[in-house]
């Protein structure tokens, strides 16, 4: 028989799978809220941007924990699950009701694209970003009070899907910011 993990290995195994915290809950449903996850996501961008400048083949094949995405891994990721997000948030406000397609991210992940230049998934990010950008600051706040169904989390707003997806351009930029041995901002 196996002996319990000790609390603090607990709290450390935790810190790296969620290195800034669970998603959280956006302080308000209004144009100021909208603003500040349109802002926070073009912040994350550029932080992405300047995390993967001048890196080494050597330095993207780092891995926050064993068995972890690697940041090359992580950087592709990011652009892709960013890219649902959109279409989701697209669907959730032209169709309803709207059930999300979940993304297979290890599927996703094994597909040709990923073997490409981090650049290509950082440009990709600025154009998803000016898309998100133009979505969050044109569409009414009321308009995303609209329930969607996700197949594994059940009802939520688009508000959910939009704090969850401004978390998620974050989330992974900490794991490669640990895989890297670097401070990660919470």
């Amino acid at each position: 028989m196996t002996a319990s993990p000790h609390p603090d290995q607990l709290a450390d195994q935790l810190a790296d799978q969620y290195p800034i915290g669970p998603i959280p809950t956006l302080p308000g449903h209004d144009r100021a809220t909208l603003e500040a996850v349109a802002a926070r996501m073009l912040g994350a961008a550029q932080a992405w941007r300047t995390l993967l400048s001048g890196l080494t083949e050597a330095d993207l094949g780092q891995r926050y924990r064993p068995g972890s995405w690697t940041v090359h891994q992580l950087a592709h990721h990011a652009a892709d699950a960013h890219l649902h997000g959109l279409v989701r948030l697209s669907y959730g406000l032209a169709e309803q009701p709207y059930t999300i397609q979940p993304m297979n991210e290890q599927a996703w992940l094994a597909l040709p694209t990923t073997a490409a230049p981090v650049q290509d998934a950082l440009t990709l990010l600025d154009g998803l970003n000016l898309r998100w950008t133009a979505l969050l600051l044109g569409t009414d706040p009321g308009a995303l009070d609209v329930q969607i169904i996700h197949p594994q989390e059940g009802q939520q707003t688009l508000w959910r899907l939009i704090a969850k997806h401004d978390w998620h351009l974050r989330h992974h930029l900490a794991h490669a910011q640990l895989a890297l041995g670097l401070e990660v901002a919470r």
